[in-house]
């Protein structure tokens, strides 16, 4: 069994730091008629949402409560955890999207009393997917519920939620976990399984996880077997950095040395740490020390916000952090104090050029979502980039051969130029330019 499984929590007593949550469902459970119909668990992925679920499903069930938590033992308790009752139902939102499965696995079988718990208990995660014709269709079995029926939802997008779902639901909204309740969680699985740790190594755990008590221990569990989880462990099989690496790192950015910090770029990219991951560390080690130095970090803190936003345009990610960096050091002028003046007469035609790149982005993923066309969407995704718009004609740069030869079909193009041209509110024409992923990023370098 997994270490994630085995420490899942199955009290409101032993979930972490949403007391703000437990606190009330006790209450309410200690109370029997208090018990609502409905319930919505909403915020960041893995805090706990579908194990307060299951928890609150138990509890609500539960024939011998204790101060509000279920006990475990009790037939219903046990029922529902080893899952062999057919009265408490997990449906996964992402996969029963559309208004026939609602009707099917919901609504219908609603209608019928529980077979041997107290009620019969939906938990649909991820609700948010639900198409608007299965919310619609959802609604009145919320609205007016049996008294046997009890709906749990969770989601991570509540703004996705309709408001007449909403309204009908006691909404129970989830925090990310500190590290100072992270950590100390961690050492006592550390402690329970005999398994040598250090605390650096266990805050590096936390904030790759950003706070995510499952994500954590299965960073845990995965170094477990080595039975020592320290900083090498964790540097050498999860791809990550040690925290002085990082400090070394922006120090060498501060000395704005072009060569020295492209060279550790492809020194790390050759180590095979995650890329993604360290601009990541990065920008959580900038939070951490931001006050040390506010107008090198805001700055850097641009530059690493880029990297990860761009970073799946590229075919090498190091070259994303070069291209970064690169504007970096000449907004920042390095350490020349000619080119310093030059940045800053040019000042103006930079943010002007930033502005035009931030807006050829926005109208892109504008245009994607606009496609209703899987295959040419699919087709297009990471392969295209808005160079320029002038008047009536869009210039759009095609990195990949296939991607092109699938645009220069005359209906494909039509396609794109009729929803382009919604887009911008004007009759559009598009300029097809072919460039390898190579000769593309290595101009955008120079």
């Amino acid at each position: 069994m997994s270490l994630a499984n085995k420490y899942r929590p199955q009290t409101f007593d032993t979930v972490i730091w949403q007391n703000h949550i437990t606190e009330i469902l006790k209450a309410q459970m200690a109370s029997d008629k208090k018990i609502h119909h409905n319930y919505i668990l909403f915020w960041p992925r893995w805090t706990g949402k579908t194990t307060a679920a299951r928890i609150l499903a138990k509890a609500i069930n539960c024939l011998d409560l204790q101060d509000g938590n279920p006990c475990n033992k009790c037939t219903n308790c046990q029922t529902i955890n080893e899952w062999k009752t057919m009265d408490y139902i997990e449906i996964d939102a992402a996969s029963h999207t559309w208004v026939d499965n609602v009707r099917e696995e919901i609504i219908d079988k609603a209608l019928y009393p529980p077979i041997s718990l107290k009620k019969k208990i939906y938990v649909i995660d991820e609700v948010h997917m639900l198409s608007k014709q299965a919310f619609n269709a959802l609604l009145k079995t919320i609205e007016e519920p049996k008294s046997s029926v009890c709906f749990i939802l969770a989601t991570t997008l509540i703004d996705k939620v309709p408001e007449t779902i909403l309204s009908r639901c006691q909404v129970f909204n989830f925090k990310k976990i500190p590290s100072n309740k992270m950590i100390p969680h961690l050492e006592n699985i550390c402690q329970q399984e005999e398994i040598k740790y250090s605390e650096e190594a266990l805050e590096i755990i936390a904030k790759m996880s950003e706070w995510c008590v499952r994500d954590a221990i299965k960073y845990v569990d995965q170094i477990s077997v080595l039975w020592d989880i320290n900083e090498v462990h964790i540097t050498k099989f999860l791809w990550v950095a040690p925290e002085a690496f990082i400090q070394d790192f922006l120090n060498l950015i501060k000395d704005q040395d072009p060569k020295k910090i492209f060279d550790k770029i492809d020194e790390i990219y050759n180590q095979w740490i995650d890329l993604h991951n360290f601009a990541k560390q990065i920008l959580m080690n900038i939070d951490q020390h931001f006050l040390d130095d506010i107008e090198f970090l805001s700055r850097i803190s641009e530059a690493f916000t880029e990297i990860i936003s761009t970073m799946r345009y590229y075919p090498y990610p190091a070259i994303a952090y070069k291209i970064a960096i690169n504007k970096h050091l000449n907004k920042s002028g390095g350490n020349d104090p000619e080119k310093k003046k030059i940045n800053s007469d040019s000042s103006d035609d930079n943010i002007a050029t930033q502005e035009i790149s931030n807006e050829s982005q926005n109208i892109l993923n504008q245009l994607l979502s606009q496609i209703e066309r899987p295959s040419l969407k699919n087709s297009l995704k990471d392969h295209i980039i808005i160079d320029k718009i002038e008047d009536n004609l869009a210039t759009i740069i095609v990195i990949n051969k296939m991607t092109h030869l699938t645009l220069e079909k005359r209906e494909n193009l039509d396609y794109l130029e009729e929803a382009l041209s919604k887009i911008l509110g004007k009759d559009t024409k598009i300029k097809l330019i072919f460039e390898n992923k190579e000769t593309y990023f290595a101009n955008k370098l120079g």
